[in-house]
């Protein structure tokens, strides 16, 4: 290769030297970062509820169960006399209170009259005052030992008649005991349950509360 050629090649080499293909698209705008994205917060309302006042509660009976009673919520209850445990004859309404009268039908061979009687002793007898809130018991077929046995069990101390024959339970129904009554101050039936259960307890608190409420 003669010098004039080779200087020829390296003169036309030259411009490529120290190049390198670039592939950045030149004054290219840089990537706006990313925006930071806040979790949505949602606010509800909190609207408060009217209270709702409290009203007695209604007797559900199924068909049989209604076939047991004779009387029903908003009649008079039976008027009738009794003999007390010891022995005198007195007549039921003369131990109704101002505000409400809770009667109660029993016998001492069902373990539910005693949970009412202490149901009673302890949730109506110990908060109401006897003037206020009267509660009467009526053993039913039961001899006067017999019941003072379950009475004293129970620890029952509030006034109890005997219905020796059953005549007194025959005026409001059937089986199904214990019974449980609330009278309103005239002696109207306001609310009751044939057999007892804690929902008895609940219903019977409700309807006390409604009744003496209403008296204040």
């Amino acid at each position: 290769m003669t010098r004039s050629r080779l200087a020829l090649l390296l003169l036309l080499a030259a411009p490529m030297v120290g190049c390198e293909q670039s592939s950045a698209v030149p004054n290219s705008p840089k990537p706006a970062p990313a925006a930071e994205v806040s979790p949505r917060i949602t606010v509800h309302k909190v609207v408060a509820a009217e209270p709702v006042e409290p009203t007695i509660p209604p007797v559900w009976l199924s068909r049989m169960h209604a076939n047991w009673c004779v009387s029903k919520v908003g009649e008079p209850f039976p008027t009738t006399e009794l003999p007390s445990l010891g022995g005198a004859l007195t007549k039921l309404s003369t131990l109704y209170g101002k505000q409400a009268a809770v009667v109660l039908f029993w016998t001492s061979d069902r373990w539910m009259s005693r949970m009412a009687l202490e149901d009673l002793v302890h949730g109506v007898v110990a908060v109401y005052a006897p003037e206020q809130v009267a509660v009467v018991g009526i053993a039913v077929g039961q001899s006067t030992g017999a019941a003072r046995k379950l009475l004293g069990e129970a620890k029952a101390e509030f006034p109890q008649l005997l219905d020796a024959d059953g005549s007194a339970l025959a005026d409001v129904g059937s089986v199904a005991l214990p019974r449980l009554y609330v009278l309103d101050p005239a002696g109207k039936i306001v609310w009751f349950d044939i057999e007892y259960s804690e929902s008895t307890r609940r219903e019977l608190e409700q309807t006390l509360s409604v009744l003496t409420a209403a008296g204040e």
